[in-house]
């Protein structure tokens, strides 16, 4: 049976501080996540990306980089089968926070790094802020640099 294919986001901005803030859903009833979604026929991942953190959260953004994959067993009605995420950077561009209800999304917000590897509890979600955290120094150094 074919492995279900989705994307993901570590959605990011830099704060006004310099810092990095990163973007996490919590459905109701789940845990402080990252926003994914299974591709839709014909769409590609980074338009199904963007469409679905803007869906599910307000936020616009620009996919950058492909920070890593994470593959997982799901439980379906027809029995077990695989997921994929493959997760990429997004710099959110625009937008005002706004959990989608329908979604099942009850709160979305900014949180500083540690506070969002406080938040997350999949270590596999964990390792992969942590992995963007790495990619990211340099947008740090830049934004410091052209500050002052």
């Amino acid at each position: 049976m074919q492995a279900i294919q989705a994307v993901g986001g570590i959605v990011y901005r830099v704060s006004a501080t310099h810092t990095i803030d990163i973007l996490l859903i919590k459905k109701v009833r789940g845990d402080w996540s990252l926003p994914k979604c299974k591709l839709k026929t014909g769409e590609s991942g980074p338009d199904a990306l963007l469409r679905e953190v803007r869906e599910e959260t307000g936020i616009s953004g620009v996919v950058e980089d492909l920070v890593g994959e994470a593959a997982y067993q799901i439980r379906k009605s027809s029995g077990p089968r695989m997921k994929i995420v493959a997760y990429f950077l997004v710099r959110a561009t625009d937008g005002k926070l706004r959990p989608d209800k329908k979604e099942g999304i009850e709160h979305v917000g900014w949180f500083a790094l540690d506070q969002a590897l406080e938040r997350l509890r999949r270590q596999r979600l964990k390792a992969l802020v942590r992995a963007a955290q790495s990619l990211l120094g340099p947008v740090t150094a830049t934004q410091q640099q052209a500050g002052g």
